[in-house]
């Protein structure tokens, strides 16, 4: 970052007496290249001065130096204007007639005119940038309150008892989505039927699937790791929880940013999604972990004071972002709410609840959160320890005698994990999930080197209850024998006569029947109605058709 000196460069000799005048002080230099040296050599001697005259700038014009400071003394220049206004393009005659030093149109334009803030391109890993910047050597010379002015600001503030009426106290139930996504990705579960079973869940599959793969659980193909999978199941509810929040805390891989829904990254992407994640948690872990605290007023607070926290340098073109409900590029400060507003919510509300660390609370049962406060388990998985979990996997799996299995939530994770795979889904009810064993799903487990007495096995151990016999009857019959009773949909025709049916049986229409059911009576192949019809009436009968045909 440029030195006073070279931030003076481009000024001419009235622009260096308009800021020796802001400081009190007289140059004696008789001409502009003197002048800079020695302007530049009092003001970097006058410590002290420079104290006394930022402690008497107005609060605004303390909080834009602050902001600066806090950013490494580098801000861009569309950014710093847009929220501390611009500085008026006035030539040197006019400005020596009208002096607007002495009334400043903004803040922007008060530091000007004291040299505190200049203006230069400077090099960015994206290519040269247009910044607003506090010359490097000026930096160590401000004082410290300027340093603490950030930390010092309430980022939020406490949040009402009615904005916080209706809680949702974080919990560990990521584990049971994590099972149930591990069995479908591992049977191939269709689209369809997965998002049928994740129905209401409060994290979405593609933010889950990131979260397993980060987590070291998927391979590269999407599909689950075996062992892995095996001791992430088995491993203790506290456990499993910290294996899940210290992967997302630690990861390079897990992009909080680009799965934010509507969010779509054009380009090539290089930031780095632990960096940013560390940044705004560094910046959110500031708040009291024992208050509710507004979610609203955080981020105004955040886009205020400190607006720059994923973009240290205020660079805010360079990141191609689009909104894919308006197909709108976010280029822009104007768009913060759109990109950095949306990242702190969508961390809050997001990978935080989900993962345990924060209760969320509203003003009404449906109607959007706005309040939040770290949980009880926050310390503890923040420091990549498991949390104090009560409630053990202790509850049994129960098959009934028309084969369904009824699962607790508080069943051992790894037992659903396997009879899921046996079994075709059914609803959740009352933190219940219900399995259907069918000669369907037994056979897609066979494909995945699954064989019935696994299944039983398994329900004789965790079962509190003795097997229904009929059940195990039925799954030890089908193991050794296979489907034994087929119900099937047939089209069947139906004759007043013997003899109609006799002619169409000598008929080239033969070929489209199937089993005879007696003197009158016989099957239609699939797809072959028509031409039995069609046949029918070169024999000179009429037919009807007493269902809707699929044909």
């Amino acid at each position: 970052m440029p030195t006073l000196f070279q931030s003076l460069q481009n000024q001419d000799l009235g622009q260096l007496h308009i800021i020796a005048e802001q400081w009190g002080l007289v140059l004696q230099a008789p001409d502009v290249r003197q002048s800079r040296r020695e302007l530049s050599r009092m003001l970097l001697q006058k410590k002290a001065l420079i104290r006394e005259v930022i402690e008497g700038f107005p609060v605004e014009v303390q909080s834009a130096l602050s902001d600066l400071v806090g950013q490494s003394g580098q801000i861009a220049w569309t950014r710093f204007a847009q929220q501390y206004g611009e500085v008026r393009e006035i030539g040197p005659g006019r400005r020596d007639r009208e002096k607007p030093y002495l009334d400043p149109v903004s803040v922007t334009e008060r530091l000007w005119y004291t040299g505190l803030i200049a203006r230069a391109f400077l090099e960015t890993p994206t290519g040269p940038q247009e910044f607003a910047f506090i010359p490097q050597d000026l930096i160590p010379l401000l004082p410290d309150f300027l340093r603490a002015g950030a930390a010092q600001m309430p980022l939020s503030r406490p949040a009402t008892p009615a904005e916080r009426a209706y809680t949702f106290p974080a919990d560990d139930q990521i584990l049971d989505h994590a099972t149930t996504l591990l069995a479908a990705l591992r049977m191939g579960l269709p689209a369809a039927e997965l998002s049928a079973a994740s129905s209401g869940w409060k994290i979405d599959i593609p933010a889950l699937t990131a979260l397993l793969y980060t987590g070291g659980l998927l391979n590269e193909k999407g599909l689950p790791k075996a062992e892995a999978v095996r001791a992430f199941l088995e491993a203790r509810r506290a456990d499993a929880l910290n294996q899940l929040a210290a992967a997302w805390l630690e990861s390079t891989t897990y992009d909080d940013l680009q799965l934010i829904p509507y969010l779509v990254m054009e380009g090539e992407w290089l930031e780095n999604p632990f960096e940013l994640r560390r940044v705004a948690l560094e910046l959110i872990r500031q708040l009291d972990y024992g208050t509710w605290w507004s979610l609203p007023a955080l981020l105004q607070t955040v886009k205020t004071y400190q607006p720059n926290f994923l973009r240290p340098h205020g660079d805010y073109d360079s990141w191609y972002l689009k909104d894919s409900r308006t197909d709108e590029y976010l280029r822009g400060f104007e768009y913060w709410d759109q990109v950095e507003g949306a990242y702190l919510h969508h961390l809050i509300t997001g990978p935080l609840h989900w993962l345990g660390m924060v209760d969320l609370a509203a003003a009404q049962q449906d109607a959007p959160v706005t309040v939040f406060r770290f949980s009880a388990w926050a310390q503890a998985l923040l420091a990549g320890q498991p949390p104090a979990i009560r409630w053990k996997e202790d509850a049994s799996p129960a098959l009934n005698s028309l084969g369904e299995i009824l699962v607790p939530r508080l069943a051992p994770r790894a037992a659903r994990y396997l009879i899921a795979r046996f079994c075709e889904w059914g609803p959740v009810k009352a933190e219940r999930y219900t399995y259907t064993i069918t000669p369907a799903s037994l056979t897609d487990a066979r494909r995945q080197g699954l064989r019935v007495k696994h299944l039983l096995s398994l329900l004789q151990r965790y079962a509190e209850v003795e097997l229904p016999p009929n059940a195990t009857q039925a799954l030890t019959r089908w193991e050794e024998q296979g489907t034994q009773i087929r119900f099937q949909r047939e089209v069947v025709l139906r004759v007043n006569h013997p003899d109609v049916l006799a002619a169409l049986m000598a008929s080239p229409a033969k070929r489209f029947l199937g089993l005879q059911l007696g003197p009158t009576a016989i099957t239609v192949n699939p797809g072959a109605l028509k031409n039995v019809r069609a046949t029918l009436i070169q024999l000179g009968y009429l037919s009807e058709v007493s269902f809707e045909p699929d044909e």
